[in-house]
């Protein structure tokens, strides 16, 4: 069984620490613990790899994942429905929190839009990070902002379940690393 795990976010180091980035910002961290270097793609990626855990950030801009998505599900013959799983953040869950995600729509996400758009097909796996709803302002404004070093402590948590949840998929099956995670997870959050 092969995991591809592709980290959504922006380009630069402008918006490297946004919550919008989340997903690239996880990857990072599996690829911290696993020892692994990114190297480039063909396409608009970068990808690193180890014991047939496969981790991707796109280099377009997020609302242009998909393009770079197309090109890593052709470039590495994925099966969609079954191997892939798409990072991001969520607005509507509570932050610090994971959970991974079958199918439907893209909850307004304009990356997971993308990506929709261009595999023409809803039916792939999403990790799914929690950040919350800012109290007042644009939401636009709060993805795009940078988090503390405090905030990305408290995503470790969430970081670990997740990589555990993903070992028990690579040894038991993908139910039981989703349980795991979607069982988990909720308990990462600060409430």
């Amino acid at each position: 069984m092969r995991i591809f795990l592709v980290g959504l976010g922006n380009p630069g180091k402008e918006y490297h620490r946004t919550r919008h980035n989340i997903g690239q910002i996880f990857v990072d961290y599996l690829c911290g613990i696993l020892g692994t270097k990114y190297v480039p793609g063909k396409g608009e990626y970068v990808f690193a790899e180890k014991d047939n855990l496969f981790m991707f950030k796109n280099l377009t801009y997020m609302n242009l994942s998909g393009v770079a998505l197309k090109n890593i599900v052709e470039d590495f013959d994925i099966n969609v429905s079954e191997e892939l799983f798409v990072c991001h953040d969520d607005l509507d869950m509570i932050p610090y929190s994971v959970k991974v995600k079958y199918g439907g729509g893209s909850g307004g996400h304009k990356g997971v839009d993308s990506c929709i758009f261009h595999l023409e097909t809803e039916d792939f796996f999403r990790v799914k990070f929690g950040i919350g709803k800012p109290a007042e302002g644009d939401p636009r404004d709060y993805v795009l902002s940078e988090m503390s070093n405090h905030e990305l402590i408290l995503y470790e948590e969430s970081f670990k379940i997740a990589y555990e949840g993903l070992i028990i998929m690579l040894r038991e099956g993908i139910g039981k690393g989703v349980t795991f995670i979607n069982t988990n997870g909720k308990r990462c959050s600060d409430e």
